[in-house]
């Protein structure tokens, strides 16, 4: 099996949710239970959790059958719901994601970024010792602004993130929902499987659901949500709802 396989559900796609975000950034509300989150949305049918250290370490076993990714880079913390473009740096190892016992490791690159050429040289590391760790490697990559990418949601910008991704040795991609949301039969050609990030919190749920079937349809391989699920006012119903669009006919975990 491939590393990027042994992330992926079976049927080759995957359902994830973010809970890093304190990491960062807070208030989060809706994440000050950290392992209450985690056992609804593992239980609701989740297929992995992407973590910080401690997360993994203090509460894995509320993680239940879903698979931890260890976020191995971080950045300065905001508040009240602040999400500047700032730089992150490599904090943790692959060494620390086998003794937590993760099943991939992620880091974030933002393309247009003052700091882009650092994170492309972490990115690259990281993907290079993943496979001497033999641990998938989740690259996000994403548009993050600046005169080459005015627009955040244009294809053709995800499309060269998206193969920026697979070209540093990325076994998985996460990246940013294109505009319209089937374009992103332009993306997944890239040579890695595409997930999709979920974005700020919206109260159209419809649309957001809607928006990942088109994309899913188009070719990507799952979603990797987080405040449009921890934020929503049912987190179970919101994996739920992804779920049957990520994994058509499968339930959710008991």
């Amino acid at each position: 099996m491939s590393l990027a396989g042994s992330l992926l559900a079976g049927d080759g796609r995957l359902l994830v949710v973010a809970v890093d975000h304190p990491l960062y950034s807070w208030p989060c509300a809706g994440l000050e239970d950290r392992a209450s989150l985690l056992r609804t949305a593992a239980e609701a049918g989740a297929d992995a959790f992407i973590a910080s250290y401690g997360t993994l370490r203090d509460n894995r076993g509320a993680f239940g059958s879903a698979k931890p990714i260890l976020k191995l880079d971080l950045t300065t913390v905001t508040v009240n719901g602040s999400y500047p473009v700032t730089e992150y740096a490599l904090a943790y190892t692959l060494e620390d994601a086998r003794r937590l016992e993760a099943a991939a490791v992620l880091t974030l690159v933002q393309l247009g970024a003052p700091f882009e050429l650092e994170a492309l040289r972490s990115a690259a590391r990281v993907a290079a010792a993943a496979d001497r760790a033999g641990l998938p490697y989740v690259c996000e990559i994403m548009p993050a602004g600046g005169p080459q990418y005015p627009d955040l949601a244009a294809p053709v910008a995800i499309a060269a993130a998206a193969r920026t991704g697979a070209e540093l040795g990325a076994h998985i991609v996460k990246t940013a929902m294109p505009v319209p949301a089937g374009a992103i039969g332009d993306v997944v050609g890239c040579g890695a499987p595409v997930i999709l990030a979920g974005g700020e919190l919206t109260a159209d749920r419809d649309a957001l659901v809607g928006a990942v079937a088109e994309a899913i349809a188009a070719g990507a391989a799952g979603v990797a949500h987080g405040r449009n699920v921890w934020g929503s006012s049912d987190p179970a119903a919101a994996v739920a709802a992804l779920r049957d669009v990520v994994h058509p006919g499968v339930a959710g975990r008991d």
